[in-house]
Formats: C-alpha cells, structure tokens, sequence
C-alpha cells in the first residue's frame, strides 16, 4: 500500500513538475486576454443546461463598412478581436468598440449588430460555449 501511495504521489509531483515547466518554460507566455464572468451589459453568465456541452469557434472576417447582421446570443460566448475594431450597437443606437488585442462577452438573448466602422478590415475569434444540436446564435433575417 506504502509503495503504491508513493507512486501516485510521485506521478502527482512530476505532473506538476512537467506541467509547471510547460506553461512556465522559457518559450511560453502565457497572457490573459480576458476573464470575466459578466456580459458586456452586467448579465451574469449562466451555462445550457438543455443538452451535452459543446463549443464551437468560429473566425469572423469584416471588410470594412460591413456587418455580421442582427442576433443574439442564446448561449455565453467570448469574442477576441484579432485585428481591426469590432463596434457592437444596439437597437437603441447605443455602440460599444473593442479593438484588437481585447476579448468581450456579448450580451445574451438582446439583439445586436456587429459592425466593422473602420477603413480596414476587422477579424474576430467567437467561443460559443453552448448544448449540442442547439443554436448559440440566432439571426433576425435569414440572409
């Protein structure tokens, strides 16, 4: 029994040993980009409880004066904007920018547009972290 508790211990410590010099090592960096466990607006995150956990990724690319369209989100998600600036607005013609290098949870069950506003153009990395076989995003207008 002694030797198999000193086992597991010892697996244990090289575990933290080897993950600790992989995320720690000199050729990585790790850098927060965002955490936060609010929307945009001050909704509190609240997971699908309707079906299997499933995220999906998706890379948005906006040409500049473009627009992604009206939704809404019906499951958290985080969007990092990778270049450009990405101008949320809402029906009320409230905007809010997020430039590159920031990340954001976008309001939930509320619509919205997303808008490129810029002379260049605008990508985004979207987490939706939502149930399988459920939409984590609706539009208004089918295009």
């Amino acid at each position: 029994m002694k030797v198999l508790v000193n086992s597991i211990l010892g697996l244990v410590c090289l575990f933290f040993y080897l993950g600790g010099s992989a995320w720690g090592g000199q050729s990585v960096t790790p850098h927060t980009v965002f955490k936060g466990s609010t929307t945009q607006t001050g909704q509190s995150i609240e997971y699908p409880t309707d079906g299997p956990a499933q995220i999906t990724s998706i890379l948005l690319e906006f040409e500049p004066g473009s627009d992604l369209g009206w939704h809404k989100h019906l499951a958290p998600t985080h969007i990092y904007v990778i270049e450009g600036t990405v101008t949320v607005e809402f029906s009320d013609g409230r905007q809010e920018g997020f430039e590159a290098g920031n990340g954001f949870l976008p309001v939930m069950n509320v619509w919205h547009d997303a808008r490129n506003l810029g002379s260049g153009p605008a990508r985004a990395l979207v987490v939706i972290t939502g149930a399988k076989g459920k939409a984590g995003i609706v539009f208004r207008d089918a295009r």
